[in-house]
């Protein structure tokens, strides 16, 4: 299983193809001046929470496929 969490950018220059691996979805966040990614599950829900004008949290729920 992949790391979800938020992994800040190191650099203020952001090629955003050496972020991934080209074939994955990911999501970037900037709020407060801080830009942080992380990649997207292969299924279930992302949610971006914000207070105030800022991202205060970032959760990940990854479900189940039902047949």
């Amino acid at each position: 299983m992949k790391d979800l969490r938020l992994q800040e950018i190191p650099s203020k220059i952001i090629d955003i193809e050496t972020l991934g691996t080209g074939k994955e979805s990911i999501v970037l966040v900037f709020s407060d001046g801080i830009l942080k990614y992380a990649p997207l599950p292969p299924h279930g829900e992302t949610k971006i929470v914000t207070h105030d004008n800022k991202v205060t949290r970032v959760s990940f729920n990854e479900g189940e496929l039902f047949k």
